[in-house]
């Protein structure tokens, strides 16, 4: 007589692949309806609602793919990483890294971890953005030691193709972009909505070093080494005003 436990393991093995309820079906009770039949039925709601969850949180990626082959890489990362708890708001982390994997048209892979982000942020905690007025007391000099606090919402993705542009496209049913090279995004909810936003590489180079706990001197020679010409005023008061900090020390 096989465990708890071990009805279980065969009970997931058998909703996520057909050829694995064969051993099953015969410890399912009819009921007016074969076992296998129950087991399919059971196999095709869990299959179609973690589908259209995917659906759901990944819709420009979806667009991007086609429906058909959405739905095949969608079937296949279902079955080779079913949900691991019971919160499907969570589900999905792992659908980007898996696009990559099963070889998804470019850039698929960056376009849903930018959905993915977008999602993070959307159920992050809340946090008061920055008030840009508190630096005001400051005395000029101490500036280069300041470090601010990222927003708990806060999320930047990098991308070898143009991922926010295509996003943006593919959002507003608008044509393609032309391929621009690379882009890189930020994404951040300061309030009750998601902003998303393109930023230079400069300008998410400083900002990750800012999130890394570096002082703004520090973090600011970093972007600048590597971009001479980055405008690091104009990037550091869209950020103050934009909610992409929320205190600083």
């Amino acid at each position: 007589m096989p465990t708890l436990r071990e009805l279980q393991a065969a009970f997931a093995r058998g909703v996520l692949d057909p050829a694995g309820g064969g051993t099953l079906a015969g410890r399912i009770v009819a009921g007016g309806l074969d076992p296998g039949r129950r087991l399919a039925v059971y196999r095709d709601n869990v299959l179609v609602s973690l589908h259209r969850l995917l659906e759901g949180t990944f819709p420009a990626t979806q667009r991007h793919l086609g429906p058909e082959r959405f739905a095949e890489l969608a079937l296949a990362f279902v079955r080779a990483e079913p949900p691991d708890r019971p919160q499907l708001l969570a589900y999905g982390a792992g659908f980007p890294a898996f696009l990559a994997r099963a070889g998804a048209e470019p850039p698929a892979a960056d376009l849903a971890r930018l959905e993915w982000a977008r999602e993070e942020a959307c159920h992050a905690a809340d946090a008061p953005p920055l008030d840009p007025a508190s630096l005001a007391a400051i005395p000029a000099e101490r500036y280069p030691e300041l470090r601010f606090v990222p927003h708990p919402s806060l999320r930047l993705v990098r991308s070898a193709g143009p991922v926010f542009s295509l996003w943006q496209a593919l959002t507003a049913d608008a044509a393609p972009p032309p391929d621009a090279g690379p882009e890189q995004a930020l994404v951040v909810r300061p309030d009750v909505t998601v902003a998303t936003r393109a930023i230079a590489a400069a300008d998410l180079l400083l900002v990750q070093a800012l999130v890394d706990g570096l002082p703004l001197a520090e973090a600011a020679e970093q972007a600048q080494a590597a971009y001479p010409a980055f405008d690091l005023q104009g990037a550091l008061a869209q950020h103050l005003t934009g909610g992409t900090f929320t205190a600083w020390r």
